[in-house]
């Protein structure tokens, strides 16, 4: 891992946190971090559209971005919104069609994207990288089969409860009193990430602080005394295998 005071180590270790990539060796992050590329964006910057064709990935350093979709009558769904040590539009990095949804910056970004053509590369010549990055799409997939499921046949308050066990599994920090996240959304983000309305939204969080299953730590924050009470609520009520 290059020294703290090294100009890419703030990349390697944007690398190592995001979980597509926590998993490599020090060298093949390296191999990576050569071919990545700083950028900059503000607030209400297009990335990319659906259908646009796939020039690489980006990893987010700071900011937030928004993933949507947009209907024949201009109705935008918000599939999800990643923030800092996510990634966007891998999925076309691996089956080699367009994008299949459009993203918008929501604040002023810091970025580093990765050439389609230099990750292709490196993931056909690094054995780590592609073991890597199917555990990671499986992980993907397993999560998208949950919130097919939830959102078919669940409540607002279970659909909440998924998105939250989900921050809590990919950047929750333990603390004595449980699982501690940021929730740096509003709750009109949050309702359109689990397809329902604000107020719906206000009324889960409600019933789930009456339970005793959710509660405030500080602006921005939430505790989740026990993470897997809030799973019981899912399909299958426990941790993915």
């Amino acid at each position: 891992m290059p020294d703290a005071a090294s100009p890419h180590a703030p990349l390697f270790a944007l690398l190592h946190a995001i979980p597509l990539f926590a998993e490599l060796r020090d060298d093949a992050l390296q191999q990576l971090a050569s071919r990545c590329v700083p950028k900059s964006f503000p607030a209400g910057t297009v990335l990319f559209t659906t259908g646009e064709e796939c020039r690489g990935l980006y990893m987010i350093q700071s900011g937030r971005i928004r993933i949507y979709r947009t209907d024949a009558d201009g109705r935008e769904q918000v599939l999800h919104i990643e923030g800092p040590n996510r990634t966007v539009a891998e999925l076309p990095m691996f089956d080699g069609g367009t994008y299949p949804a459009s993203a918008l910056t929501i604040e002023d970004c810091h970025l580093v994207f990765l050439p389609r053509a230099a990750f292709e590369f490196l993931y056909r010549s690094q054995p780590d990288i592609a073991q890597a990055v199917i555990r990671a799409l499986g992980r993907r997939l397993r999560h998208l089969v949950h919130l097919t499921e939830t959102l078919a046949f669940r409540d607002v308050a279970a659909r909440l409860a998924m998105l939250l066990v989900g921050y809590a599994d990919r950047s929750g920090v333990r603390t004595p009193k449980g699982t501690e996240i940021a929730l740096d959304r509003t709750q009109e983000e949050l309702a359109h990430e689990i397809g329902t309305a604000r107020e719906s939204v206000s009324r889960a969080m409600k019933q789930l602080r009456r339970k005793g299953l959710i509660e405030s730590s500080g602006r921005e924050r939430l505790l989740i005394p026990n993470v897997d009470a809030l799973r019981a609520l899912l399909p299958g009520g426990k941790p993915d295998a």
